[in-house]
């Protein structure tokens, strides 16, 4: 039988200077320098604009600064009931990128927060000096490799709820997104957030062992079915690429939207950049999933050909 207080076995997948640029959020800069007519088209409907707490805006003013979003590269034929922004960031040259409202508009999270989710509950236990138990790791496993709503749940009361959130506003200096009451998965974020939100993950992930299995073993290892989008693509483009990937989707009777978002960070096989990538999406049911995960894949590839060769 296993020890119940076993720590986990990291693969041979390691963050191999992950953070090679250091990435803490002041140290990124750089602005970008391509133009094209059109990012996204903004004429779908949008969630009400996401407030912003005043703890969150006075921690991370340095990263306000330095990461700019600048002229869409991209542009994706969509029905114009659809909206989608996007938000690239090349963790070691420092340069961001970013569709007209990666900064502005917001979307549920869905699914993509469990990877905060995950990382504010191995911060309690490590903080606490509790090991990982084998029922907290199959709960956190289930979470991030099968997407399980039921595990991410019972993580998020244990750690406060709405307070894990507030967390991940105030510690990885999120500027453009908002709690929504008693609701993990619809929490508004930007798809400039959803990018800070990684960065901070992969930080800790350099000094914390439960953080970098999160993301090394799960994160780089979910299922087929929750590894959509970016992964895709670069499975075709950069095979060596080895995506961390926290995808989020959820279809919405009462909106009568999907909101479907693509979260990943990989290491670039040719010029041995480190990329984190968001990408969210919104438009009408009748679209199905597979629309949505088809906008994800077209920004990502279009992303590719344009910024690994010039970044």
């Amino acid at each position: 039988m296993e020890d119940t207080t076993h720590r986990p076995q990291l693969s041979r997948r390691r963050l191999m200077g992950i953070l090679a640029g250091g990435i803490a959020a002041s140290a990124v800069g750089g602005v970008g320098i391509f133009t094209t007519q059109s990012g996204g088209n903004a004429a779908g409907p949008s969630p009400a604009p996401a407030t912003t707490s005043s703890s969150a805006a006075a921690g991370s003013t340095s990263a306000s600064a330095a990461e700019k979003t600048v002229t869409p590269v991209v542009r994706v034929q969509t029905d114009e009931d659809t909206w989608y922004a996007w938000q690239w960031v090349n963790l070691t040259t420092g340069a961001t990128y970013g569709s007209a409202d990666a900064a502005k508009q917001t979307n549920n999270t869905e699914s993509m927060i469990k990877a905060w989710i995950g990382a504010d509950y191995l911060a309690g236990l490590e903080a606490s000096g509790q090991p990982l138990s084998d029922a907290d790791n199959a709960l956190i496993t289930k979470m991030i490799k099968k997407s399980d709503n039921a595990a991410a749940q019972t993580l998020y009361l244990r750690r406060g709820g709405d307070q894990v959130i507030q967390r991940a506003i105030d510690e990885c200096g999120l500027t453009g997104t908002a709690v929504t009451e008693s609701w993990w998965s619809k929490t508004q974020i930007t798809a400039l957030d959803a990018t800070r939100m990684m960065r901070e993950i992969l930080t800790r992930a350099e000094t914390s062992e439960l953080v970098r299995w999160l993301v090394d073993d799960l994160m780089r290892n979910v299922d087929d079915d929750n590894a959509f989008g970016i992964a895709q693509v670069l499975a075709e483009t950069d095979p060596q690429a080895d995506p961390a990937v926290k995808n989020g989707w959820t279809d919405h009777a009462n909106t009568g939207l999907w909101n479907l978002n693509c979260l990943a960070e990989w290491t670039s096989t040719g010029t041995g950049d480190h990329i984190v990538l968001a990408i969210l999406t919104r438009y009408p049911l009748g679209h199905g999933q597979a629309y949505g995960e088809k906008v994800c894949r077209e920004v990502t590839s279009q992303l590719l050909e344009q910024l690994t060769v010039q970044a």
